[in-house]
């Protein structure tokens, strides 16, 4: 039988969240760029996918908060994640960010940059713009952006001491799901530019802007 785990109050998961556990945040990625808690990750639910969505996302050991706008959402994502033995549930808060705001603490929000502002910041060879796709290789070597770094969702978590938080980080992957996850990384680790491509790689060729493809080796 699984344990119930506990509906949290706002400032308890605050309490929580200063004692090192992770508030995984359920609702839809552009729910999160609207607001959202400040240093929660967002893992968009899925009911087949949620466990290896969070285990790409976020390593295993800290103990988790899930936030869900939809009770039901919370209880299928609880009944999900405690058959994993990964990361520790400790409770759940239910009603999104609305809890959140009434009781007087501040909420966050994630910059979401359009394609077309992308691709002039591009043109104009902005130095501080860092353009990082988050997909996986063989995504890539279909077609990526010149000037973009691939460096796949399940490495930012351990890249993001390696990069540099002066820096514009504008994140991309091939709708926007994938790369607002690790946008949500980036700002948990304090990177306060770190921006998502809205629509992703998809909008850009939407917009008829130009890609690499990598070429295919020779036939032996």
């Amino acid at each position: 039988m699984p344990t119930e785990v506990p509906t949290l109050t706002p400032h308890q998961v605050k309490s929580a969240l200063g004692a090192g556990v992770l508030l995984i945040d359920l609702r839809p990625h552009k729910e999160f760029a609207s607001r959202h808690v400040p240093g929660s990750i967002n893992v968009v639910f899925s009911r087949k996918s949620l466990p290896e969505r969070v285990a790409t996302a976020i390593p295993p050991g800290p103990s988790i908060v899930l936030l869900s706008g939809e009770e039901g959402v919370a209880e299928a994502a609880t009944d999900a994640l405690q058959r994993v033995d990964r990361n520790p549930l400790q409770g759940i808060v239910t009603g999104g960010t609305e809890t959140w705001g009434h009781a007087g603490l501040p909420l966050a929000q994630l910059s979401q940059v359009p394609v077309a502002d992308l691709w002039q910041r591009l043109n104009a060879q902005d130095s501080e713009l860092m353009l990082i796709d988050v997909r996986e290789p063989f995504e890539w070597e279909l077609g990526y952006i010149k000037g973009s770094l691939l460096i796949s969702l399940a490495e930012i978590w351990q890249h993001a001491y390696r990069l540099d938080q002066r820096r514009h980080i504008v994140l991309i992957c091939e709708e926007g799901v994938r790369s607002s996850t690790a946008a949500s990384i980036l700002l948990h680790h304090g990177f306060p530019r770190a921006g998502n491509v809205r629509g992703g790689i998809g909008h850009w060729l939407t917009a008829n802007y130009p890609t690499i493809r990598l070429p295919k080796p020779p036939k032996n």
